[in-house]
C-alpha cells in the first residue's frame, strides 16, 4: 500500500535517497570497461579519435550493454542492481517546462525505494567531449554541467556524472579546477578533489568531485533544490 508515501505537496522524497558509492564505483568501471573495448577492438569502421560525440557515446552504450552489462566483466553491474543502460531515454524537466530531455545515458537501478518518481530516478550521466575544438567552458560546463544545475537533469537526485572523451594535454584536475573556479554563476562550492575508492585506468583518470548549487525549487514542495554533486569521469582518446 502506498499509505504515507505522499502528501498534498506531491512526492515525500524529493531529493531521492542517494546512489551509494560502491553502486556508483561499479557503475564507473563498467563505463571504463566498455571504454576499453572501443579502444582495443571497436567494430569495423569506427574510429575513436575521429568520431563525433554523438557517435562515441552509442558506441560505448552499446559495448556498455552488449559486452559489459551481465557479462561478469564487471562484478555487480548485473541485473540483480541494475536495469540494461538506457541512452538518450525523453525525462522531463523539473517544472514540466520541457517535456522531451535526453541526457546521454540513464543507469537505473533496481529495488530503490518507494516513494520516489521512478522515471526521474537513476544515475544520470551527461558525455562530453574535451578538447581544442571543444572547449571545457563552453561544452563541457555550459552545454553539459550547467544541465543538472538547472533541473533539465536529475533534478530529483544528489548525484550525477559528467563523462569526459580527452586527450592527453587534458588533465582533470588541473583545467577543471581553473574552468569551475572562473565559472562564478554556476561554479563548484566545494573546492574539485578526488572521489575515495576511485583509482585511475590505463586510458581513465580517477574520479573527481564538485558540488554546486542548483537554481530552482521543486514544484511538489516548493523549496530549493539542495547542491548537486557531480562525479567527472575523464576517459582518454588518444
Amino acid at each position: 500500500m502506498a499509505l504515507g508515501l505522499y502528501s498534498g505537496t506531491g512526492f515525500l522524497k524529493l531529493p531521492h535517497p542517494p546512489i551509494r558509492l560502491p553502486i556508483l564505483l561499479v557503475v564507473e568501471n563498467a563505463i571504463c570497461a566498455a571504454w576499453e573495448i572501443l579502444r582495443t577492438r571497436p567494430r569495423p569502421g569506427f574510429d575513436l579519435a575521429t568520431a563525433t560525440e554523438d557517435t562515441i557515446t552509442f558506441e560505448l552504450q552499446e559495448a556498455l550493454v552488449d559486452e559489459v552489462f551481465s557479462s561478469g566483466v564487471v562484478p555487480g553491474f548485473d541485473d540483480e542492481v541494475f536495469s540494461i543502460p538506457e541512452r538518450e531515454a525523453k525525462v522531463r524537466s523539473f517544472d514540466y517546462g520541457h517535456l522531451d530531455k535526453m541526457p546521454d545515458l540513464i543507469i537505473r537501478l533496481i529495488g530503490r525505494p518507494a516513494g520516489i518518481r521512478r522515471t526521474q530516478d537513476g544515475l544520470f550521466v551527461e558525455c562530453k567531449p574535451i578538447d581544442k575544438k571543444h572547449p571545457l567552458r563552453e561544452h563541457y560546463c555550459t552545454k553539459g554541467l550547467l544541465r543538472f544545475t538547472t533541473g533539465q537533469y536529475a533534478w530529483a537526485m544528489s548525484t550525477a556524472t559528467m563523462v569526459g572523451y580527452s586527450n592527453a594535454d587534458y588533465g582533470l584536475s588541473a583545467k577543471l579546477t581553473e574552468v569551475l573556479n572562473d565559472w562564478p554563476t554556476q561554479g563548484a562550492k566545494t573546492a574539485l578533489s578526488p572521489c575515495a575508492g576511485s583509482k585511475a585506468g590505463p586510458n581513465s583518470e580517477i574520479v573527481h568531485l564538485s558540488e554546486h548549487p542548483r537554481t530552482f525549487k521543486y514544484v511538489e514542495t516548493k523549496r530549493l533544490a539542495p547542491n548537486i554533486t557531480i562525479r567527472h569521469l575523464w576517459l582518454r582518446r588518444d
